[in-house]
């Protein structure tokens, strides 16, 4: 054949490949307080590449809490986002290759660009809520599953194929965690494509690696720094921990990274999330690791200890102790660093073993150690196995996403809790331990700073660093922590409470060990009175309506905290709050009733206003449902029956001058108005120069339209003269002009 037929075959050959796979796409999610975007390829959140630009708006990465992009100053933030994208990496011997195979299916970096080389095969989202959007009660509705469930699955060039299903609730108590449970199957699928058979056969010393680069958050590095990426401007005040107490990598900032301009307003008013601009601890854990299927001493396995490891690495089964690999990196996971210290079996462990029984007990002896020297930056590694997998044979592991509100509360810190790591790679320890102890440092609270003294070689004091802040002994936590499940801690042992469907415990002094639990994951949690979907309408004077039915207060299911009491109806300009609590209705008062629903008019409202309701279920016990029934609503009056003069406002717009109230793109001081619209047009705003700035197609019953100042490439306009053109489906224009002054 020719060299021109080859190109050709080959060229068909990739073309038919493509054509019968699935291609890479995404789902959300977003039920609880904490959102994640996640990959029918196996990543999670943003792709793992160094550039601080592509966290993009509505596209959450670790987002915690949710919905928190904003505008400051006239500068878009695209939120709270937590990590830079995550991933699981395997490699495995099969009996029909000489080669090591490696499937890295996001979390990686090589070069400049993501890398992954896994084939999507499917991707669903299940919803499981217990309210209908029409506001009956859901009768399928299972109280033993989760409220939003997302099932991933790909093949990878290793015959791997991966299932992944998270999961996430809305009960405020339980709502700042996913649950990840991973299937990893011997289906001998090499290309994903349906066309070409498998090919099954054993496979040897199966590594599975999960990685996330973490670090709390983008909106405070962005606002203090001006960046955020894998050379933090802040580096140094970033804490990279090990929780061995829950199997938990977190990271926090040493002080929570105080806003620089705003701290006194925002505190005091809880505005932007309040004073701390990274108070977020965000953390990934362990919950099940498989121990069936590993590799036994003496089996054929390739993994290489040292002679003084080797001793203390096995289990009594003959089992290596897990986790495999326990690794933090001071930069991002490129593949030369994942392959070959993590992935190639061949090599010893770079990070090496626990060996010392008198700091981290004897059941931490032979287990893989946390590296706590490199404290900084954001490079979190969990490794498992390594695993022999006949053909059809399945690992399971199961691990989850954590945020909470800082690191541990002040009786923590008094407590003496101890994490590893934290340390920067500072040298040599703090002057309350000996040489061997400064794995060990201060965790932080943010009720009242703890400060450690440092010493030289010498033992000679070169000065002193605080851990921690005394802001919530001044100012309330902010209306996003709607529970009193606050720290990473009190999120953890949920989380582990969620998949155990064991007692509520506290961690910090019992030891929990993913690899004695069940293969799948519980979930018979404590269940609020779930909150009722709501309508919002217009008076005829422009006052806000909110609608809903009585349904919930019927709602019943096993594990309900109590029955229902009251509703409680607030008001805020922004998903973060702060919410304002605009009345508190008892069950069937008479007052609120109209045709058997329940009506709230809230007069405090202006023309053109955005705002967000919610009305939230309170039981006997006073539990609260989550805010799952959040709604911008514009107060306006109906639209115009035909087009006529169209005005705009503020005119001229001057910095701050705009409305007030918020949607997911920001903060409405940067928003004018359209108004006398009929109820469909199209507006174009053109600039000076006759330049096309943006299209706005306005479809709904409102006399107005907001314009965020944001052109067609996302950017905020420049001061100066623009013109506006409306046009009408019926052949109807007029134009007018309006000023902008930044």
């Amino acid at each position: 054949m020719s060299s021109l037929k080859n190109i050709t075959f080959l060229l068909c050959l990739f073309g038919s490949m493509v054509s019968a796979q699935m291609q890479k796409d995404y789902l959300i999610h977003k039920r609880g307080m904490l959102h994640q975007t996640v990959y029918n390829t196996g990543e999670l959140g943003r792709k793992y590449v160094t550039s601080n630009a592509n966290t993009e708006l509505g596209i959450p990465s670790f987002e915690w809490p949710g919905n928190s992009a904003t505008i400051v100053d006239a500068k878009q933030y695209t939120g709270w986002h937590n990590s830079y994208g995550g991933g699981v990496q395997i490699a495995a011997d099969r009996v029909d290759s000489s080669k090591r195979l490696i499937a890295y299916c996001g979390g990686e970096i090589d070069a400049v660009a993501e890398y992954v080389n896994s084939f999507p095969l499917s991707q669903e989202r299940i919803e499981n809520f217990p309210v209908l959007a029409n506001g009956n009660l859901n009768p399928t509705y299972n109280p033993d599953e989760a409220e939003e469930i997302i099932i991933s699955k790909w093949a990878t060039p290793v015959g791997v194929t991966i299932t992944r299903t998270s999961r996430v609730w809305s009960f405020p108590d339980y709502d700042d965690f996913i649950i990840y449970e991973y299937e990893f199957e011997n289906t001998g699928d090499l290309t994903g494509n349906p066309a070409i058979p498998p090919k099954p056969v054993k496979l040897k010393d199966l590594i599975i690696v999960f990685n996330h680069g973490m670090t709390g958050g983008k909106f405070g590095y962005n606002r203090v720094g001006g960046s955020w990426n894998n050379t933090l401007t802040d580096e140094i005040n970033m804490y990279a921990r090990w929780d061995r107490q829950r199997w938990l990598f977190y990271g926090n900032h040493r002080t929570g990274n105080p806003e620089p301009t705003y701290l006194s307003e925002w505190a005091t008013t809880g505005k932007n999330g309040g004073g701390l601009l990274s108070p977020q601890s965000p953390g990934m854990m362990a919950l099940y690791v498989d121990t069936v299927h590993l590799a036994r001493r003496g089996d054929g396995t390739r993994v290489v200890f040292s002679a003084l490891s080797d001793s203390v690495a096995w289990d009594i089964n003959g089992h290596i102790k897990q986790p495999y690999y326990l690794r933090l990196e001071t930069s991002q996971h490129r593949t030369d660093k994942v392959w070959p210290n993590v992935l190639d079996i061949s090599l010893p462990q770079k990070t090496g073993l626990f060996k010392t029984v008198s700091l981290y007990g004897q059941d931490w002896i032979g287990r893989s150690n946390f590296n706590w020297r490199q404290g900084m930056r954001i490079g979190y590694t969990y490794g498992f196995g390594p695993y022999h997998l006949m053909p059809g044979q399945k690992v399971r592991i199961a691990w989850a996403e954590v945020c909470g509100y800082g690191s541990a509360r002040k009786e923590d810190t008094d407590a003496g809790v101890k994490d590893i790591g934290g340390s920067n790679g500072a040298t040599p320890p703090d002057v309350e331990a000996g040489d061997a102890n400064y794995a060990f440092n201060i965790v932080p609270n943010y009720w009242q700073p703890k400060t450690r003294i440092q010493l030289n070689p010498t033992g000679t004091s070169t000065g002193t660093t605080v851990f921690g802040s005394d802001y919530l002994s001044k100012y309330s936590l902010p209306d996003f922590v709607n529970s009193n499940v606050v720290t990473i801690r009190e999120v953890a042992d949920r989380a582990i409470q969620a998949y155990t469907g064991d007692t509520l415990i506290n961690h910090n002094t019992v030891q929990y060990w993913p690899d004695t639990k069940n293969e799948r994951g519980s979930y018979r949690i404590p269940i609020p009175v779930p909150a009722p979907a709501l309508t919002l309408e217009n008076t005829l004077v422009g006052e806000s309506k909110i609608i809903w039915g009585p349904q919930v207060e019927s709602f019943t299911t096993p594990r309900l905290q109590g029955t229902f009491d009251h509703y409680e109806v607030y008001k805020s300009s922004h998903p973060l709050g702060p919410w304002i609590k605009l009345a508190t209705i008892a069950k069937g008062d008479p007052q609120y009733i109209v045709g058997g629903k329940y009506q709230f008019i809230d007069k405090n409202v202006r023309i053109g206003d955005n705002i967000y309701y919610s009305v939230l279920s309170v039981d006997n016990k006073g539990n609260k449902s989550g805010r799952t029934n959040m709604t911008l609503h514009a107060a306006s009056i109906g639209a115009t029956a035909t087009l006529q003069q169209v005005f705009v406002a503020p005119n001229p717009f001057i910095v701050k001058s705009g409305y007030p109230g918020s949607t997911p793109d920001g903060d409405i001081n940067n928003q004018l108005r359209f108004y006398n619209l009929p109820k469909t047009c199209t507006i174009r705003v053109y600039s000076y120069s006759g330049q096309l700035i943006q299209t706005i197609a306005h479809d709904a019953d409102e006399i107005q339209h907001p314009y965020f100042q944001i052109t067609r490439n996302n950017q905020l306009i420049a001061s100066g003269v623009y013109f506006y053109v409306v046009d009408a489906p019926d052949g109807t224009r007029v134009h007018g002009k309006f000023v902008i002054i930044n």
